[in-house]
């Protein structure tokens, strides 16, 4: 009798080696919220918008994009005084991240307190393929173009 049975050559074939995939998305929103905080997203013509409770700890918020591996980015919001600027490497497992959509533009995100609520606006693209360098990360929203709209966070 075995205990531990042997394996056949017929087993060893058909055995696949996991293998780690290097990034599953290639925009994400990363928010300075415990994992399971309730956050509401909306999407309008022109951009996507994240409204979450305020902390309360901090008085200001700025959102800063961290550019991760050529055509990965990375959406970081943060308080005014927490932490320091070059720290891309630390991974918090208890934040709150959201995946953002192709025609999001991550380098224009905006961050700020309005009421009393943390409000994130991630502007959107227009331009398809317009502007786009040599990772589609790192393309111009609009084409490149100017238009009318003026955005202002306080």
């Amino acid at each position: 009798m075995r205990i531990h049975p042997t394996s056949t050559p017929a087993a060893d074939k058909m055995k696949k080696d996991l293998r780690r995939l290097p990034h599953v998305y290639s925009k994400v929103l990363e928010l300075p919220l415990p994992a399971d905080a309730h956050v509401a997203a909306f999407e309008s013509p022109a951009a996507f918008h994240f409204v979450a409770p305020g902390s309360g700890a901090a008085s200001e918020v700025w959102a800063r994009t961290v550019r991760i591996h050529p055509g990965v980015v990375k959406v970081v919001v943060q308080a005014a005084g927490a932490g320091d600027e070059d720290d891309d490497d630390g991974m918090e497992l208890d934040r709150w991240r959201s995946r953002l959509p192709e025609e999001s533009c991550p380098a224009m995100a905006v961050a700020g307190f309005v009421d009393g609520r943390l409000v994130v606006t991630v502007p959107k693209s227009t331009g398809g393929d317009a502007g786009e360098g040599e990772d589609g990360a790192w393309k111009f929203c609009n084409g490149g173009e100017i238009t009318g709209k003026l955005v202002v966070v306080q």
